[in-house]
């Protein structure tokens, strides 16, 4: 009996190893496809190849990538798409392939029991959402950083009797680390594909710039002025200064001038007026920035500051000697300097009543005592110009119009001289700066009913002489026009 009862046992268990075997072997899809209810995150991939699992999980990322996020502030909300964080799967080739694999390696009996398991509830394997930390990072300091309460540094101002310093106060910044790492735990939590709002990690600021600092700035490291003129220009002036104006910069930083005064428009306080525009003077939002940025370098030469970026102008300016101009061409030509001082600096600027525009950069001069410094412009070369007529066929005939002025050409150098106790001590090249010669251009009227007075005053306006010109057009009225 008891070996009878020991064959029944093993029977079964033959019998059920190989229904095992049988359902393991025959149940469900071939090797290519996902077994029935599985799915990935909230996308069903079942009877899928392990491409087009790929490609679904691909297609709901799209649809996630668009939605909105908020991070929330006491001062308001940044808002972004998950897109822009630079939103995507950990592994989406290992998602599809454990999705594929899914009772289909392992043990026999571990197998069998997945299977089994699919046909009374779904398996939802997990995926894991991963943020994009430059993209993140920049989201926020773009639209969440600006929102924080702040740390403001110290202030300085000068005054008639001195300079007046105003403590810094501490503040708050975002967490960009931990802020990030929070919305990926919502992503990667019980998200439900819907926007969502969280509140921003904030961590501790102080100011950058402290009453401590400012307390060295006490001297005149380097001055200089020109004149403000008036008309239109002189409010472009007087908008550009009082951008500079308070400007401090702590040791190693540097200042952009055009950054620091752009964008040119009449939101910003500037208006039309005379600039440099392929060799010609245009009216242009902004006109006259360039005096500002001339006046505050020849300041920053004296003060001895670093400069990084400087431009001459096309052609000779009249507010500045010769290479001592600095141009402003929005992002082709700028001037930028640097605090290359072991303390802060400190830009004063104004028109003042006698109608100069003024920079005086203060700091803490160290220099040495009896040392003084002066500039001067060598000029290399000189390019005079011509006179050039142009026919101006709407314009009647033997009528003369001014269309440009005439501007001389020079190639010039700039020269720093160190004295010490009146004895020059070192002369160094600052700069090479090349202006170019911008011709007169005359128009000469032609039109006329008159053919022959029309061919009598071209022809002499092919020539180039003054005097020939001149007859022309009286011999052309005789002629009747």
């Amino acid at each position: 009996m008891v070996l009878a009862g020991f064959f029944v046992v093993c029977a079964v268990l033959t019998v059920g190893i190989a229904q095992v075997v049988f359902y393991c072997s025959v149940s469900g899809y071939p090797k290519d496809k996902i077994f029935d209810n599985i799915y990935v995150g909230n996308v069903e991939v079942s009877g899928m190849t392990e491409k087009e699992a790929k490609m679904a999980l691909e297609k709901q990322l799209k649809k996630d990538r668009a939605v909105k996020v908020s991070v929330e502030l006491e001062e308001g909300n940044a808002d972004a798409a998950l897109e822009e964080y630079g939103l995507a799967y950990k592994d989406v080739d290992k998602l599809a392939r454990e999705a594929m694999d899914y009772g289909k390696t392992g043990g026999l009996f571990g197998r069998y029991c997945k299977i089994r398991a699919l046909s009374r509830k779904k398996i939802v394997l997990k995926q894991e959402f991963v943020l994009d930390r430059k993209a993140g990072e920049r989201i926020l300091e773009e639209r969440a950083v600006p929102l924080a309460d702040h740390a403001k540094n110290a202030t300085i101002e000068k005054t008639e009797s001195g300079f007046e310093i105003n403590e810094g106060t501490a503040g708050e910044t975002i967490n960009m680390k931990a802020s990030l790492s929070k919305i990926e735990k919502i992503l990667n939590g019980k998200w439900d594909h819907k926007p969502f709002s969280v509140q921003a990690e904030l961590k501790n600021e102080k100011p950058s710039v402290t009453a401590k600092d400012l307390e060295s700035i006490r001297d005149e490291l380097g001055s200089f002025a020109t004149d403000a003129g008036g008309g239109e220009r002189l409010k472009n002036l007087k908008a550009g200064v009082e951008k500079l104006n308070g400007t401090v910069l702590m040791p190693g930083e540097e200042l952009s001038v055009h950054e620091a005064t752009a964008p040119y428009d009449e939101e910003h306080g500037y208006v039309p007026a005379g600039s440099y525009e392929n060799g010609q003077v245009v009216d242009t939002y902004g006109g006259g920035i360039c005096q500002v940025s001339s006046t505050l370098y020849n300041a920053v030469l004296y003060a001895e500051l670093e400069v990084v970026k400087r431009y001459p102008h096309s052609m000779l300016v009249a507010y500045v000697p010769p290479s001592r101009d600095a141009a402003i061409a929005g992002d082709v030509k700028d001037f930028v300097f640097k605090n290359n001082y072991d303390t802060p600096i400190y830009i004063f600027g104004e028109i003042d009543r006698a109608n100069k525009l003024r920079f005086v950069i203060y700091g803490n001069d160290t220099r040495q005592e009896g040392r003084s410094i002066e500039y001067e412009t060598e000029v290399v070369s000189t390019e005079e110009p011509k006179t050039v007529y142009k026919a101006d066929p709407g314009a009647a005939l033997g009528s003369m119009k001014t269309k440009s002025g005439a501007h001389t050409g020079k190639a010039v150098n700039l020269w720093k001289i160190v004295r010490v106790n009146g004895k020059e001590s070192s002369r160094e090249l600052v700069n090479n700066s090349t202006y170019r010669k911008t011709d007169k251009v005359i128009a000469v009227g032609t039109k006329s009913l008159n053919a022959a007075a029309v061919s009598l005053v071209s022809n002499a306006i092919v020539s180039q002489d003054a005097g020939k010109i001149q007859a022309a057009i009286a011999q052309a009225k005789g002629l009747g026009q």
